[in-house]
C-alpha cells in the first residue's frame, strides 16, 4: 500500500520540549558539523542556555503553530490524494522512526516522502532523508521515493503568485517593493556545495517576473557567530529604506507554516517597528495560510507525478 510520509522540522509546546527541540536540532550533523562527542556538548550548551529565552519568544506569539498547522495540511493533503498521510517531525515528537514503523505496522510499503520545505538543502531535506534511510533500514520491505524540491512547481509559483497579489490588493498599497526573505544558511554550508541559496534566489526572480514587479532577497534568523548567507533581512531592510523604498511588502518565501521566523523574527521584530518610520508609507507581511488549496494540490501533483 502506497502512502505519504509529510515531514515538517517540529516545534515546543512546552518549555520541556524547548529544551528537546534545541538539543535534537544542533544535534543533527547538517545543523552543526562537528564531530560527534563535540556536536552533542556543545548542543547540550545551546540547550540548556538558550531554551528559557527561546521559550518566551513561542509565548509572546501564543506557542508554536508549525504542528497544528502541519497536522492540517497533512488531513487535507490525505482528502485530495486519497492516500493516508502520516506527519512526523525532525526535532519533536512524533519523529519520523516512530511514524515510519507505525506505517509499516499499518501496512504501508511504498512511502512517499515530502517535505514542508520547498527548496532543497542540506540543513532540512537532506537531514530528513538521512533519518528517512536510517529508519527504513530496520524495516522490512519499505520501498522509500523522496521528493527533494518544489520550489519552482508551476502550481506552487501559482500558490504564491495568488497569496502576494491578493495581500497586496487587500493591503491597497500600489507598486510596493517585494522584499523575499528565507531562512539562512551557513556559509560553511555553501562552500561545501548546498544550493539551497540559488534556489531561493531563483523562484524569488521567477516568481518576480510573473508579477512584474521589482524585488529584493534576503535571508534571515541567522545566530551564533559563524558567517551566514546573505544579505541579511533586517540588515537589508533597513538598507532599502534609507535608500528610499517607501511600500516594501516582505514574502517568507522558504516558509510553508507560520512560525517563530515568520511571526516573530518578521512581524514583531521589524513589521510592527517599521510601521512607526517615518520613513515607510507601507509595510507588511503575506501571510502562509493553513493548508491553502494550491498549497495541498502542489504537494498532491508532486507526489504523483
Amino acid at each position: 500500500m502506497k502512502g505519504i510520509l509529510l515531514v515538517n522540522m517540529g516545534g515546543p509546546q512546552s518549555i520541556e520540549e524547548m529544551r528537546l527541540f534545541l538539543k535534537n536540532m544542533f544535534s543533527d550533523k547538517y545543523i552543526l558539523p562537528l564531530p560527534f562527542g563535540l556536536r552533542q556538548f556543545v548542543a547540550n550548551m545551546i540547550a540548556k542556555k538558550r531554551h528559557p529565552a527561546s521559550w518566551e519568544k513561542y509565548q509572546l506569539i501564543g506557542g508554536t503553530p508549525i504542528i497544528k498547522h502541519t497536522e492540517a495540511a497533512g488531513v487535507a493533503l490525505a482528502q485530495s490524494s486519497e492516500m493516508p498521510v502520516y506527519t512526523a517531525y525532525s526535532y519533536t515528537p512524533p519523529f519520523i522512526k516512530d511514524v515510519m514503523k507505525k506505517m509499516a505496522d499499518d501496512g504501508v510499503d511504498d512511502i512517499q516522502v515530502i517535505t514542508m520545505y520547498p527548496q532543497a538543502s542540506d540543513t532540512t531535506t537532506t537531514s530528513v532523508f538521512n533519518d528517512v534511510n536510517k529508519a527504513a533500514k530496520k524495516l522490512n520491505g519499505i520501498s522509500i521515493r523522496e521528493i527533494c524540491d518544489y520550489s519552482v512547481h508551476p502550481k506552487f509559483l501559482e500558490y504564491w503568485k495568488t497569496l502576494i497579489e491578493e495581500h497586496i490588493a487587500n493591503e491597497g498599497v500600489e507598486n510596493p517593493l517585494l522584499l523575499f526573505t528565507a531562512h539562512a544558511i551557513p556559509m560553511y554550508g555553501v562552500k561545501r556545495g548546498d544550493k539551497y541559496p540559488d534556489t531561493v534566489r531563483h523562484m524569488s526572480k521567477r516568481l518576480a517576473d510573473m508579477m512584474q514587479r521589482p524585488y529584493e532577497v534576503a535571508f534571515q534568523s541567522r545566530v551564533g557567530p559563524v558567517k551566514w548567507v546573505g544579505p541579511d533581512t533586517d540588515d537589508h531592510l533597513e538598507e532599502l529604506v534609507a535608500g528610499g523604498a517607501r511600500k516594501v511588502v516582505m514574502i517568507p518565501l522558504s516558509f510553508t507554516t507560520e512560525c517563530l521566523e515568520t511571526v516573530y523574527d518578521l512581524n514583531i521584530k521589524l513589521v510592527d517597528i517599521y510601521k512607526k518610520d517615518d520613513r515607510v508609507d507601507h509595510i507588511s507581511r503575506v501571510e502562509i495560510p493553513v493548508a491553502h488549496p494550491l498549497f495541498i494540490e502542489t504537494l498532491k501533483r508532486v507526489v504523483n507525478e
